[in-house]
């Protein structure tokens, strides 16, 4: 059980900036605890206050020399119930309550919906959950434009609480006109990647693509998936997309709790099939929110997503409104720690075992030809020069044994390559010969102490990049 950390920590982490985590001396204390990617939740707050909380982390990122990519996480067509008679309303089992879309306030028996297409889209026997599951309907029938629906589960109802609706197919875009204008805001403020909310089909983040051209904004765009509809069309959509978040609050709430841990460990591989970041989000500690210690399980929970090779785990309530921000990323961080040098040094630096469904081809073959070199020579680093960033991504979905030392000469690449597991992006101010790449990358890891004399460094150009004009791996022995 006992040990050496590696000092590069491979899996990455999301954390969302809120009221408890966007102060400067917050921020500087995440950054220096290991934060990699910030996220904006535009859920929530003004769009002028997350623009200022922005140019706060790019300030404090830049005076630290730390580099951390931002993520703005739009909204989406979130479902809610409407307000009622004293705030909330108790809802007992077996009783009947009708559904309207009319902006009433409601009572015991009247439940006011903010969807206005809820009736007409709506069918019998088709379930109705509100507050994140914790209670559940039954539609039993419609008349005089209201949905009459039987109680399953009662409990207590708060105003505005989410309402999922897992057996209705829905008629409602993914990107509202509330994330259209967001959108701008994450234009102005440089984000690094924008999540689009409750993707159903792979058309929904072409659309936000589409959006950002015609905006000339090269931002990454992340699909969030927790929609059941989304896994039916998953392949299209990783595809589409520049990485997915498995945001399994509501995911979990329009699928059985059980079937959840194996989703979660297929969305995994599927994406690292395809070589796109993954991230893996909800819940993960969320007792921190108000405890300063984790539970045992949510400890299980971030290891088993570093286990299944998730590029990232996210904090969300934990560092947004939580008691304990900084302690919770900490804890995050030991926790992928000790994970990765276990497995580190149990397996011989196999992080992850190889993706049986890859299709074969020149740039996997050699993906995979410098991943097996890592580990049979213990290569202390690779080398990775780029321009795009797409070599990296690719040995990355590898999981290689040694960290990847991305030479970039472009800010915005370097910090859109936080996300991915085990990259050490450094901005390089000019395209450097072979040997003086070489030369640069073994001064570093010595200046750090974790490379001396006979040990072996990999250098990589090129992979899988179409504009490069040759692809080289280089096996080179420190002196």
């Amino acid at each position: 059980m006992k040990h050496k950390y590696l000092y590069f920590r491979r899996t990455k982490i999301v954390a969302t900036i809120g009221p408890s985590s966007s102060s400067p001396e917050t921020l500087k204390q995440l950054i220096l605890k290991g934060l990699n990617v910030a996220r904006i939740n535009f859920s929530h707050g003004r769009p002028e206050d997350h623009l200022r909380t922005i140019q706060s982390i790019r300030k404090i990122s830049a005076q630290l020399g730390m580099p951390v990519a931002i993520l703005g996480d739009l909204c989406g067509p979130k479902i809610r119930v409407g307000r009622f008679q004293n705030d909330a309303v108790l809802l007992k089992d077996k009783t009947l309550v009708t559904i309207t879309v009319d902006p009433v306030l409601g009572h015991e028996t009247l439940i006011p919906c903010q969807y206005k297409k809820l009736v007409t889209e709506v069918k019998l026997n088709d379930h109705i959950l509100l507050d994140d599951g914790n209670l559940e309907l039954l539609v039993v029938g419609k008349a005089r434009g209201m949905v009459q629906a039987r109680v399953s589960r009662g409990g207590v109802l708060r105003n505005n609480k989410g309402m999922n609706l897992p057996d209705t197919k829905l008629n409602i875009p993914a990107l509202t006109a509330k994330d259209r204008k967001d959108v701008v805001f994450c234009i102005q403020g440089g984000v690094d990647y924008i999540a689009l909310s409750f993707v159903r089909q792979a058309g929904d983040i072409l659309e936000l693509k589409k959006l950002l051209r015609r905006r000339k904004a090269d931002i990454g765009v992340i699909a969030k998936i927790e929609k059941p509809e989304a896994l039916e069309n998953i392949q299209a959509i990783i595809a589409a997309a520049d990485g997915i978040m498995i945001a399994r609050g509501d995911l979990g709430v329009e699928l059985p709790a059980k079937k959840v841990p194996f989703v979660q460990d297929k969305l995994i591989e599927t994406c690292i099939e395809h070589r796109k970041p993954v991230i893996v989000a909800t819940q993960m500690l969320e007792s921190m929110i108000e405890h300063s210690r984790p539970t045992r399980a949510e400890v299980t929970d971030v290891s088993a997503a570093c286990l299944s090779g998730a590029d990232a785990v996210m904090l969300s309530g934990e560092t947004a409104s939580g008691k304990y921000p900084v302690e919770a990323l900490e804890t995050m961080d030991a926790i992928l720690r000790e994970t990765e040098s276990y497995r580190f040094f149990a397996r011989a630096g196999m992080f992850r075992d190889p993706v049986p469904n890859r299709r074969s081809g020149v740039q996997d073959a050699v993906s995979s030809a410098i991943a097996q070199l890592s580990r049979d020579l213990m290569v202390h680093c690779i080398v990775v020069v780029t321009r795009s960033g797409h070599t990296a991504q690719v040995i990355s979905a590898d999981r290689p044994a040694a960290p990847l030392i991305v030479l970039i000469q472009s800010e915005q690449v370097l910090r859109r390559l936080q996300l991915l597991w085990g990259t050490v992006p450094l901005l390089v101010s000019s395209r450097l010969a072979v040997d003086k790449r070489i030369a640069f990358a073994e001064a570093y890891m010595k200046g750090l102490n974790l490379a001396h004399s006979g040990d072996y460094l990999l250098m990589v150009r090129g992979i899988g990049d179409k504009k490069a004009d040759t692809q080289s791996i280089v096996i080179h022995q420190i002196s």
